[in-house]
């Protein structure tokens, strides 16, 4: 995702339900604060669903503060909107949406599905680049279009496997384009 594809999924969930964006992890406090504008750094953030689960607050673990992954509550992380360089093209990180479903709950289930339905719906999925069972924000996809690189959840090493790996993306755009 790009900011606007970001920005695009996020009021799509808060337009639906009483959303309310926030840290996954804190280093302060148990209290779940909405984030303002959150497509504009990226996080693992909380997608809370107030008609779900009407109160939320994080546990302490070690020094942090996190939210249960068995809470029913949406993961999702969104890497920086920041472009980096890897081997000096354009990069964009790979982020997700999860959830925990170690909880019966029906309401919880039907959200979440419908997060997964509108990603589906509204982004692109294209397996010749290495993502075979991911989507594309179109925002990003067009930024891929225009010569960067969509890498996985992490920045991987420059190795020969790796560097061959963006080669048959860059292939890939490059037929794309001749269309």
């Amino acid at each position: 995702m790009l900011p606007g594809d970001c920005h695009r999924f996020l009021s799509f969930l808060q337009e639906r339900d009483p959303v309310i964006v926030t840290e996954w992890h804190s280093s302060k406090s148990p209290e779940c604060e909405a984030v303002m504008r959150p497509w504009e750094r990226g996080s693992m953030y909380c997608l809370w669903n107030q008609a779900v689960i009407p109160a939320l607050s994080r546990e302490i673990t070690g020094q942090y503060f996190n939210v249960r992954f068995t809470a029913p509550v949406i993961q999702f992380s969104y890497a920086s909107p920041e472009i980096e360089l890897w081997n000096g093209q354009p990069a964009l990180v790979q982020g997700r949406i999860w959830a925990s479903f170690e909880n019966d709950d029906k309401s919880f289930e039907s959200w979440y599905n419908a997060a997964v339905r509108w990603v589906r719906k509204n982004f692109i999925r294209d397996r010749a680049i290495g993502h075979d069972r991911d989507s594309i924000g179109p925002e990003a996809y067009e930024w891929f279009k225009s010569g960067g690189l969509l890498l996985p959840s992490f920045a991987p090493p420059l190795t020969d496997a790796w560097l061959a790996w963006a080669s048959v993306q860059n292939q890939h755009r490059d037929t794309l384009l001749s269309r």
